[in-house]
């Protein structure tokens, strides 16, 4: 299978920041993305390894700089040029025993607190909950210290409940870092348009993500893309918009669509619908670096 993303490509597609995810489960079976098969048992082991492998890359490969700061990242947008800042985030907060262990997490460079995977957790109930809970009471407290810390909170996978209850507690805006709209495939996976309204009063984004199955059931195009960004931008504006693409998140990617090498036919095919330069850009980076500015410590 072609690599959906390497230095060469993230160069041709002048790639400034991406959000490496720690996914702290254990693999069990060659069945991708099955809660079924997947183990958190050893997840706080498994956490440090995935953060230890961003460590390794960013020694060996100069360009690429951990970003711990806001200055961090201005200073890959505006000052260094070649280089990419990586932002560690962890895909679900299995390996935190307790809100208070957030804080080693922390001090390992992570910068985005996602909740919830598909498996449910004493923090929140995942999209995949037989019973949805929301976010639990240890879930507030694990959201305030991350929030009070300057890391973004990410919503990609929880639940409608857990969504909700985050949104009218938050101050910060927040992400989701990587979703598709129900509006083109009622999947439990994907969001309405009410929970695309809270994010908008939260001044959050929605990272338009690139795996077909929750875009439609059937194949899927750059086209589709285009048409999930057109609905948000016609019925919630254009500042909650930005790319979660998923790249090495899935085996699958829509055609046109299928390595970050090509991100810029999508920017080309949105620019031949009508959307803007200025608007292209809020899509691609300037959205969700404000939202990245407005949670990290300076």
């Amino acid at each position: 299978m072609e690599r959906h993303a390497d230095i060469p490509k993230y160069l041709r597609s002048n790639t400034k920041a991406i959000v490496g995810a720690v996914f702290p489960a254990k693999h069990l079976v060659e069945e991708p993305f099955s809660k079924h098969y997947y183990s958190f048992k050893n997840s706080f082991d498994e956490a440090l390894n995935h953060i230890l492998t961003y460590y390794k890359l960013s020694e060996k490969y100069k360009m690429f700089r951990i970003v711990e700061k806001g200055k961090d990242l201005v200073d890959v947008f505006e000052r260094l040029k070649r280089k990419i800042g990586l932002i560690i985030g962890l895909e679900g907060a299995y390996p935190i025993r307790e809100p208070d262990e957030f804080e080693i997490f922390y001090k390992l460079g992570v910068r985005v607190l996602g909740l919830t995977w598909n498996v449910d957790n004493q923090y929140a109930a995942s999209c995949m909950t037989s019973k949805d809970y929301g976010l639990t009471s240890l879930g507030e407290k694990l959201v305030e210290k991350a929030l009070d810390r300057g890391v973004v909170i990410d919503l990609a996978h929880a639940s409608r409940n857990t969504m909700r209850d985050v949104l009218s507690i938050s101050e910060k805006p927040i992400i989701i870092s990587h979703v598709a709209l129900r509006k083109f495939n009622d999947s439990p996976r994907n969001i309405d348009d009410e929970i695309i309204e809270l994010v908008k009063r939260n001044r959050g984004v929605l990272g338009v993500f690139f795996v077909p199955e929750f875009i439609r059931r059937e194949e899927t195009s750059l086209k589709d893309i285009v048409e999930q960004i057109f609905y948000i931008k016609e019925n919630f504006g254009i500042d909650i918009i930005a790319i979660g693409s998923d790249f090495f998140g899935t085996d699958k990617l829509p055609k046109g669509l299928e390595n970050i090498g090509k991100i810029n036919d999508l920017a080309n095919a949105l620019l031949e619908k009508g959307i803007t330069r200025d608007e292209v850009e809020k899509i691609f980076y300037k959205n969700a670096l404000r939202v990245f500015m407005e949670n990290m410590k300076a």
